[in-house]
């Protein structure tokens, strides 16, 4: 059981988060009760993301259980899915961020057992230079899944924005305050995690503005909780 946790929160050119630092720490505490050897990282540039991909599918294999989370700034464009470096420039572009799909297709030749993206950012639309969106297409993760064991996630619905929860000096995201309600349940992923879309969607803070989104292949009863 093998997790990687990216969380962006301090831009050099966009706006800065509160969220994703909270949210990584509380993820990383809940997976390490699972069994999950956790790497957690903060405020990575595009070059030390690639690093950390790189490096943490270089441990997946056969019969592994592997979680990919990330949370910050995305958007999409073309139907694909882009995390933001904290390095990249305005206006976002795919050259200078992190495409998820090629992340998912990279687990997905490893063989594992489980595969699990979790994305908790938005999915705005990347905007033209007049300032007029570009039209959305599928979204990233609606990708062909050879994989049989391969859960795509995302925690907004195309063209939808994050909203994050301030509780004194602490922050956290919407995701987050549910997914650690579930996360640790013997149960399904799948059924975990619709679980959670549920309970997200009856949040009077983010009805109508906020909309998690589950895909996924798998046809076997795996759950996180399954022992090593």
């Amino acid at each position: 059981k093998i997790a990687l946790l990216v969380g962006n929160n301090h831009y050099q050119h966009h706006p800065n988060l509160m969220a994703p630092v909270t949210d990584v720490f509380e993820l990383s505490l809940l997976l390490e009760q699972l069994g999950f050897q956790v790497v957690s990282l903060l405020d990575l540039n595009k070059t030390e993301m690639e690093t950390a991909v790189s490096r943490f599918l270089e441990l997946l294999g056969k019969g592994v259980y592997a979680i990919f989370y990330y949370a910050g700034h995305g958007y999409e464009h073309l139907g694909r899915n882009y995390m933001v470096p904290v390095d990249a420039p305005q206006p976002y572009a795919p050259e200078n961020c992190i495409s998820v799909q090629r992340i998912l297709q990279r687990m997905q030749q490893q063989q594992t057992a489980l595969n699990l993206i979790l994305l908790d950012t938005c999915r705005k639309c990347q905007q033209n230079l007049d300032g007029v969106s570009k039209p959305c297409l599928t979204p990233e993760l609606h990708v062909p899944c050879r994989n049989e064991r391969t859960i795509p996630y995302s925690s907004r619905s195309e063209d939808a924005e994050a909203y994050e929860l301030q509780d004194g000096k602490f922050s956290s995201g919407i995701f987050m305050k549910y997914l650690k309600k579930h996360i640790l349940q013997e149960k399904k992923v799948t059924h975990m995690l619709e679980d959670v879309l549920e309970d997200i969607g009856q949040d009077p803070l983010v009805t109508g503005k906020q909309v998690m989104e589950i895909k996924h292949t798998l046809k076997e009863a795996r759950s996180l909780t399954d022992p090593i």
